[in-house]
């Protein structure tokens, strides 16, 4: 039995250790650097249609599908923060966040893109967190899959591959292979290199079995899937050779990896895709290969799973016009046609290609060329006329079309924006000859019902807690007059709070990073700290206090005030709990003297407060 685990992986349990492990790799200076010359609005701007509205700018959030902009982008203090999904942080976070990059490597992008040099220690073992590790395994894998090609026994795959019509440049450059027959092939090689047993067993790429691990991917061809950042993240094996039954067999879901958020090839075509303003999406990798290679760039595939809403919002980001290619058969349609409602629900223009009966994209290029494909792609139907045009049911008669009619409101109904519902029932209304009227009554009587539904299954919920108490609401003003640009102020808080006062994890964590820039000559950057917190939660919470600071005015009053609060409120808490013990002493016949003591001292303290910091008449 060979053990895949070799040795013992800690993750790191503050976040400044994961900072100074960072910096360790990349100086300060240089991410200081790159955080003052990548200007926010120019970076967002590449991702989301901005307008400047007061201070700020605005468009709809790239992570969360919405009809009114609710994300917000201010120039001012280099943050971002949508008051829609509640996500939000400085220029590195975004792209750590829209390119689903690790830190290093959205530093590294940033750094390209604004031709900063960049020296990254990359010897610094010891630096590599668990995501680093699992995409050099990835990355490894690839190349190991691509050079199986030039043995003996993967040959036959690349004549194979090359009688599909896939060129040796096409092969190489999206990094297809071939993995080995033998069960233990990639396994054996990773330990010997001394690969973490934690990122080899998080990888997808082994598999447990009563004899041991052994490689999950044996005898196949492999496709690399890489993420839209350009870095490979799972694989996708079809079956060589092989009585197997399962066609196709794909990566786990990893730290790295979600199914349904990846596009196939889209780290290759996205800028095309925003350059033309449209995109095809295909079913297949070899679909996605041979139209790409005939020329046509503007192209993704779904990678092992249907279209979904994460999908749709990742296409939202370069475009709106998307061209489903899918099979020519009934399931090809059918799996178009749900794809298309999606694309709708996420305010984007779906409308399909009708291709040959019995081809798919792949085999329809290979044999005619590209201009029959992009002439079908030019022809595509919007998706409510292709629908009625490919219906299972018979529209010929009064049941039918009523049972058409019904199917697609039921569509039509999950649409949020009321414009985009209107525009769709007036097109169903064209469609099958029946009047407006009808339709939008019977679209009305379904919004109701799912209205009623709706507020049935929240009534019936449990009652959820109230999201900010009055201790927050006190903590939240502490955080936001840490950012005060009088040093008095700062010097105040820096010398007179104790960080133990604060009761929520939350705000301990993140005055854990504001606290030590507090006696700094000027106010702290909100980009900078959020760049040091590395959970999203309390990234998007301080995202959330100081984005609109210019309506506070803070003062040494009131610093004082909210100090005094916060030592009461934790001194509060301590009469409490040992009113509590003074309960069970007496009780038990215990000595209640110490006790009693405590509780004068503290109620003592609590009365030398409202001296010290008198409260306004």
């Amino acid at each position: 039995m060979i053990n895949l685990v070799n040795k013992k992986y800690v993750p790191n349990r503050q976040n400044a250790v994961f900072f100074n492990l960072l910096m360790a790799r990349i100086s300060e200076q240089i991410i200081e650097q790159i955080r003052s010359t990548a200007d926010i609005i120019e970076v967002v701007s590449g991702y989301v249609q901005l307008k400047k509205r007061g201070r700020n700018y605005f468009g709809l959030c790239p992570f969360h599908g919405e009809k009114t902009p609710s994300f917000s982008v201010s120039p001012e203090r280099q943050i971002y923060k949508c008051f829609g999904c509640s996500v939000g942080g400085g220029v590195i976070n975004f792209i750590m966040e829209i390119e689903g990059m690790e830190f290093v490597n959205a530093v590294k992008h940033l750094a390209d893109q604004y031709s900063i040099e960049l020296q990254i220690d990359e010897s610094a073992e010891q630096s590599k967190d668990l995501i680093t590790q699992l995409f050099e395994i990835h990355s490894k894998t690839a190349q190991t899959f691509l050079n199986n090609l030039g043995t003996e026994e993967g040959s036959k795959v690349l004549a194979h591959l090359e009688s599909r019509g896939l060129t040796r440049e096409t092969i190489k450059k999206f990094k297809l292979g071939y993995s080995m027959k033998q069960n233990n092939a990639l396994l054996l090689a990773f330990r010997k290199e001394g690969v973490g047993g934690k990122a080899m067993q998080q990888s997808g790429l082994f598999i447990d079995t009563k004899n041991g691990y052994m490689d999950k991917f044996r005898g196949r061809i492999m496709f690399s899937i890489y993420n839209s950042a350009g870095k490979i993240a799972a694989f996708a094996g079809r079956v060589f050779e092989s009585d197997d039954p399962a066609k196709y067999i794909n990566s786990p879901e990893t730290p790295i990896y979600n199914k349904s958020k990846i596009l196939y090839g889209l780290h290759e075509t996205k800028q095309k895709i925003r350059e033309s303003k449209s995109v095809i999406v295909v079913e297949g990798y070899l679909d996605f290969l041979q139209l790409y290679q005939s020329g046509i760039h503007n192209i993704v595939a779904v990678s092992g799973t249907a279209f979904t809403d994460q999908h749709a919002l990742q296409i939202k980001r370069f475009c709106e016009k998307v061209h489903l290619a899918y099979d020519g058969d009934s399931a090809g349609k059918a799996a178009a046609i749900r794809a298309g409602y999606v694309l709708l629900r996420a305010g984007l223009l779906p409308l399909i290609a009708n291709i040959p009966d019995g081809f798919d994209p792949d085999d329809w290029v290979k044999r005619d060329g590209n201009t029959p494909f992009l002439k079908a792609v030019e022809n595509a139907e919007k998706l409510l006329l292709f629908h009625f045009q490919n219906y299972k049911g018979d529209i010929t008669t009064t049941s039918g079309k009523t049972a058409f009619v019904n199917d697609v409101l039921m569509e039509i109904v999950q649409i949020k924006d009321p414009v985009s519902r209107e525009l769709q029932g007036r097109e169903l209304s064209e469609i099958v000859g029946v009047s407006a009227e009808s339709i939008f009554q019977s679209l009305h009587s379904m919004l109701e019902k799912l209205k009623r539904r709706q507020s049935f299954q929240k009534n019936n919920k449990s009652p959820k807690p109230k999201t900010e108490d009055k201790k927050q609401l006190l903590e939240n003003d502490l955080i936001r007059i840490c950012f005060a640009e009088d040093i008095t102020i700062r010097k105040f808080l820096f010398d007179n709070v104790k960080p133990e006062w604060l009761v929520t994890d939350l705000s301990q964590k993140i005055y854990e990073k504001v606290y030590i820039h507090l006696h700094s000559a000027n106010a702290p950057e909100p980009s900078l700290i959020m760049d040091e917190l590395k959970n999203e939660d309390h990234r998007n919470k301080l995202a959330e206090l100081v984005f609109d600071l210019e309506k506070i005015t803070p003062s040494l009053k009131s610093a004082e005030d909210c100090v005094r609060r916060l030592e009461q409120n934790w001194l509060n808490i301590h009469i409490q709990s040992i009113r509590e013990e003074l309960k069970n002493a007496e009780s038990s016949g215990s000595n209640p003297l110490p006790l009693m003591k405590k509780i004068d001292e503290f109620q003592s303290r609590k009365n030398n407060l409202s001296r010290q910091y008198p409260a306004d008449e």
